[in-house]
């Protein structure tokens, strides 16, 4: 063979890398929740009713037993009784007349209620207080809409000069 014919042979030389999230505590929140209570005065209008029963005297000849009968807001139930005489009779000897009186007042009473709040701290890494979380709802006092933690949380950064995410070359 030749100089010229020999096969000349050319290493292939492939890199890779792989990018893995390494874990990394840098702080936490701490969140504190107190009940607070007060007293308001709330008014209601109530209705009561009662009645008032009287008896009224009648000696009137009927058929026999009578039904009770509702005029307006008096119910009256007859009350009978058998007579003998030659023949016999039915005679209302008396009815019971009952009147419903409906009164309605406005009443005042004192109720308790509760309201928690929340107090959000922010934590380092070793778990000291470093201050309060500046997002609160708190000094508004209107709802606020739900956030999502991922919504809320600051983007990320190095801590200690160190990124978050470490290379690896295999």
């Amino acid at each position: 063979m030749d100089e010229q014919d020999q096969d000349v042979v050319i290493p292939i030389i492939r890199e890779e890398v792989h990018a893995e999230a390494v874990p990394f505590v840098t702080g936490g929140v701490r969140v504190t929740k107190r009940v607070e209570s007060h007293d308001e005065i709330i008014e209601q209008a109530l209705r009561k009713s009662h009645v008032e029963v009287k008896r009224v005297k009648t000696d009137r000849v009927v058929d026999g037993p009578q039904p009770a009968q509702r005029i307006g807001n008096e119910l009256i139930i007859p009350v009978v009784s058998e007579v003998l005489r030659v023949e016999r009779q039915w005679v209302v000897t008396e009815e019971i007349h009952i009147t419903e009186i409906e009164e309605s007042e406005t009443v005042q009473s004192k109720v308790t209620l509760h309201r928690e709040q929340a107090q959000i701290e922010r934590l380092d890494s070793a778990g000291n207080v470093t201050g309060p979380l500046t997002n609160t709802t708190e000094a508004s006092n209107q709802p606020s809409k739900p956030v999502g933690i991922l919504q809320q949380a600051s983007p990320r950064k190095k801590v200690s000069g160190r990124p978050r995410s470490m290379l690896k070359k295999h």
